[in-house]
């Protein structure tokens, strides 16, 4: 799919749930929901005056029939493994079960899946899915809905009788939205200069820097999850990582504010854990590493790591800090890499950059774990789950857990946070993992990015709030508006 038809998903369609302005689950298609035997059952209520854009209610059929479909064994989509072994039922017309196999708590995450009408495709098998009208004439659930279609453009406008508006008012503002093809976003700002467009998502910092010079233009940043990474093997066989101390000077070696310009142009914010201080889970109380050349020195020092030979090098016991960084070979990631081995070469540690092509990094690097350090960008999943990261479980291919570090406790605090659905058990579960991440430094946390919109200032009512894709800027799309009438 191209980034025009997930925007096209996110204005047409709705799930059960959504997430809010403050990232926190909330209903949506459903009234309410609530969850039985220990986060096992989770059995949602939908809203009465939930329509689809054909007038047809929305009902428990239609969730059954959507997760079917992701259940099929051809899909291979982004919730392929969101009701892996899942039971649904239709427990009355509007009332729909999850069956869990386990209790897992970040499943609520999953119930924001858009869903799909049974009565318009029920009847056409999975092999036919593809290739069905509907696809080109979808009907949805969402604020506004396709009208037109062409090579260029794809034409919505407002859904007369949208549920998330009741009882206020019965539509969102705005009567149409209209979304172009350009081939990059930068021929796309050239367009909203011109004054074809009202707004231009995914800008770089040059392109914002032009747009900032247009008056008409505001340009918005909208905080994320992802981010950028240095991933320190610390696997028995690479004896430069196995001293803490040595990671920990690492971690205050390197200038995250000058990694976070010279990356992304500062289009972001220092990182100092797996998760942002936007999110419900971040620890404010977890140990910090403060950009420090003499600090990072007096680390070394005080583990007994000396220059004895006089070649600029610190060695301890016949091993020498020297180690490569891996990476991409795309600009960003080669100047992030630049300013990294400068500051630990600062320090004594003698650091190489080596990169690689994208395709290469992963198929040579990344699944093998063939590296000393790996600097990577991570986009991250709407809830703050770090298991991929940091279990045990996952430290081979395809796992996440780049480092190879774990611990049992970690595991185990993993594995309950996994089995409570109770935010403030996670919390405190997460807390303790965070924080040990914090004094083992596995991994040196460099930045976050954000993500730029430029709008045209007419258009009123957006509000800025954490996103974990770009379709989640249109979360409030509803109460969008442009201003016609002056004033006086």
């Amino acid at each position: 799919m191209t980034s025009v038809d997930n925007d096209v998903a996110r204005l047409v369609f709705t799930g059960l749930t959504r997430f809010d302005r403050g990232g926190d689950i909330v209903p949506d298609l459903a009234r309410t929901f609530h969850v039985e035997q220990d986060g096992r059952v989770w059995t949602f209520e939908i809203r009465e005056d939930a329509r689809w854009h054909d007038g047809m209610p929305v009902v428990a059929d239609d969730v059954v029939y959507t997760i079917t479909l992701l259940q099929h064994p051809s899909y291979t989509g982004p919730f392929a493994e969101a009701f892996r072994g899942v039971s649904v039922q239709r427990v009355a017309p509007r009332v729909v079960r999850f069956t869990l196999p386990d209790p897992y708590g970040p499943f609520a995450g999953n119930t924001t899946v858009p869903l799909l009408p049974a009565h318009r495709l029920g009847s056409v098998p999975y092999p036919a899915l593809a290739g069905d009208p509907f696809n080109m004439q979808p009907v949805g659930t969402g604020p506004f809905k396709v009208s037109d279609v062409s090579e260029r453009e794809i034409a919505l406008v407002a859904n007369q009788d949208f549920y998330r508006n009741s009882p206020e008012r019965s539509r969102p503002y705005l009567d149409r939205i209209i979304l172009r093809f350009y081939r990059d976003p930068t021929e796309a700002l050239m367009a909203l200069a011109r004054g074809e467009l009202d707004g231009v998502g995914g800008i770089g910092s040059a392109d914002a820097e032009r747009a900032r010079t247009l008056r008409t233009v505001s340009i918005y940043s909208y905080p994320t999850s992802d981010f950028g990474a240095l991933f320190l093997n610390v696997r028995p066989e690479r004896a430069v990582f196995r001293d803490r101390a040595v990671r920990q000077a690492i971690a205050t070696a390197i200038d995250r504010g000058r990694v976070l310009q010279v990356a992304i142009d500062g289009r972001g914010t220092v990182a100092d854990s797996f998760v942002p201080p936007t999110s419900w889970a971040y620890s404010k109380d977890i140990r910090k590493y403060p950009y420090s050349l003499e600090d990072a020195k007096a680390l070394l020092d005080g583990a007994g790591w000396m220059d004895t030979d006089g070649d600029g090098v610190r060695d301890k016991g016949g091993t020498a800090l020297r180690l490569s960084i891996t990476t991409s070979d795309d600009a960003p990631r080669i100047g992030a890499g630049t300013e990294i081995v400068a500051s630990l070469r600062a320090v004594g540690i003698e650091a190489q950059l080596r990169t690689v092509p994208f395709a290469e990094l992963v198929e040579r690097v990344i699944r093998p774990r063939a590296f000393d350090a790996l600097l990577v960008g991570i986009t991250s999943t709407p809830d703050p789950d770090p298991y991929a990261f940091f279990h045990s479980s996952q430290s081979r291919d395809p796992g996440f857990n780049f480092s190879g570090y774990s611990t049992l406790p970690m595991d185990r605090n993993l594995e309950a946070a996994r089995r409570t659905f109770e935010r403030e058990r996670r919390r405190q579960l997460y807390d303790a993992v965070f924080q040990t991440i914090a004094n083992d430094v596995p991994l040196v946390f460099l930045y976050f990015s954000d993500y730029l919109y430029a709008q045209h200032r007419q258009v009123k009512g957006l509000k800025i709030a954490a996103i974990v894709d770009p379709t989640q800027r249109f979360w409030d799309v509803e109460d969008w508006f442009v201003r016609t009438v002056p004033r006086r």
